[in-house]
């Protein structure tokens, strides 16, 4: 991460919605070619699959750690007793399928795993999964990360994500394949004075009272875990119109004219590229 802040940000976003729009390229290419979702690559069990991911976040930039929830609407599409996901670093705090609590929660640290044992089979068919957890945020670029910076005021702390290719299971519990793609809302709760940023726009801003506010994101499309986004801190937006989609750079307070460039590049290329496959940019905007 730059002291600047905005060519992480900008590459990242960016390439969410061009990942998804090479899927979709991909994706009609090969329409006449057989698929299998039991055959792509993976170690964890393909029996159950998330659909959508609600997700809560509160991290504490002081004590660089986060606490979290989650629930997770899943598909069974085998009777199991247990369930299997991916967690790493991460305390699992808690685990229930339809209310009822998991009453064994095991890790496997080698694998990156954590499994939640019932002692009846839980049926075919869909069923929501809710986790309570914590984490920590890293000093370095993986999962979710701290970066200090010098400003003219003194040292500042924001928050970003990096999870390519394998650490959103840093984050939140998941299926943390590029196989299994669910969509996900994020809430997030941090500073007044921050900027949040993540996939997809704001829905709605609420202050919580104690210098905190709630800020909570659209769900984004079905999506691989990795492509998960989110950053924090005491950053400013610029932002311009390419077709109905908000092209924005994000950059720490007082840079973001610095960022004009790679927001002015950025609305050509994604004209480019909405011409060359020949489909339109999925989200309605990128930062």
């Amino acid at each position: 991460m730059t002291s600047s802040g905005k060519r992480p940000l900008t590459r990242w976003i960016l390439h969410v919605g061009l990942m998804l729009v090479f899927a979709l390229a991909a994706g009609r290419t090969l329409a006449e070619s057989p698929f299998s979702f039991d055959a792509t690559p993976g170690k964890l069990p393909k029996t159950v699959v998330p659909l959508h991911y609600a997700l809560d976040l509160t991290p504490d930039l002081d004590k660089l750690t986060f606490s979290g929830s989650e629930s997770v609407d899943i598909e069974v599409t085998a009777p199991t007793e247990r369930l299997v996901l991916n967690a790493v670093e991460m305390t699992i705090e808690a685990a229930a399928v339809d209310g009822e609590a998991a009453p064994e929660i095991s890790t496997d640290t080698a694998a990156q795993t954590v499994t939640f044992a019932f002692p009846h089979a839980i049926a075919a068919g869909r069923h929501q999964l809710r986790i309570s957890f914590a984490g920590r945020i890293n000093r370095f670029a993986r999962g979710l990360f701290m970066v200090d910076y010098p400003t003219a005021e003194g040292r500042k702390r924001m928050i970003s994500s990096h999870l390519e290719p394998a650490d959103a299971r840093r984050i939140f519990p998941s299926w943390d394949e590029p196989a299994f793609k669910a969509s996900i809302a994020l809430t997030v709760t941090v500073p007044q004075a921050f900027l949040a940023v993540s996939n997809m726009p704001v829905a709605q801003e609420q202050p919580t009272g104690d210098g905190n506010k709630r800020v909570a994101f659209h769900p984004t499309p079905r999506m691989s875990s990795y492509l998960f986004v989110l950053a924090a801190g005491d950053l400013e937006r610029t932002t311009a119109d390419a077709g109905g989609v908000t092209v924005g750079v994000v950059a720490t307070r007082g840079k973001a004219e610095h960022g004009r460039y790679a927001r002015d590049t950025a609305v050509d290329l994604l004209r480019y590229f909405n011409d060359y496959f020949g489909i339109a940019y999925p989200l309605p905007s990128s930062t």
